[in-house]
């Protein structure tokens, strides 16, 4: 549910276009499934989607995962995103917090929230989104807002995260993992 203080119309679109992505792609069983979509009594957007109690992303962070863990995640993604990329959606956001893990210990695809179409017209804008430490050098560089080599990219950071418990090209100084610098 999202809270009253981020709800406006722009909000509105983003999420009824997330309602309609997900309505096309959470059969597949590596993208989390969404059971409803709709608008609360008092206005606000919500989803009611599968329980997923963890995250690739928090179990990362107690320490870095089994290699047959990460293939297995590795495998399963790559299916959710060709499924997505034959659909003629990019995701974007390929992160290991947006892997949700689900009761049966499965791990899922989650939060199509900035995902694009893969056939952009030209003459709509290009909106560049990023989680900075799993964006592919063109995406941090805003030579292209997404592609599929980038998710592959993205996806290639994630597993590589899972397995070292750090980011690709994260330094111990915080300070120095801004875009710029990894961009460098």
């Amino acid at each position: 549910v999202l809270v009253d203080d981020a709800v406006n119309p722009e909000v509105i679109r983003t999420f009824n276009a997330e309602a309609d992505i997900m309505a096309r792609l959470s059969a597949h069983p590596s993208i989390v499934t969404i059971h409803q979509a709709s608008i609360s009594a008092d206005g606000r957007p919500y989803f009611v989607m599968e329980f997923c109690p963890d995250t690739l992303g928090a179990r990362y962070r107690k320490g870095p995962l089994a290699v047959p863990e990460v293939l297995d995640a590795g495998v399963r993604i790559a299916a959710a995103l060709e499924t997505a990329h034959r659909s003629g959606l990019l995701h974007r956001d390929i992160k290991p917090s947006n892997l949700l893990v689900t009761t049966m210990g499965a791990p899922v695809l989650a939060d199509f929230g900035i995902a694009a179409s893969l056939n952009r017209r030209g003459d709509e804008p290009e909106v560049f989104a990023m989680s900075v430490p799993w964006s592919s050098p063109e995406v941090l560089q805003e030579q292209v807002s997404g592609s599929v080599p980038s998710e592959i990219w993205s996806l290639g950071a994630s597993l590589y995260t899972l397995l070292a418990g750090r980011s690709p090209f994260e330094v111990a100084d915080r300070e120095r993992n801004r875009r710029e610098q990894l961009t460098q």
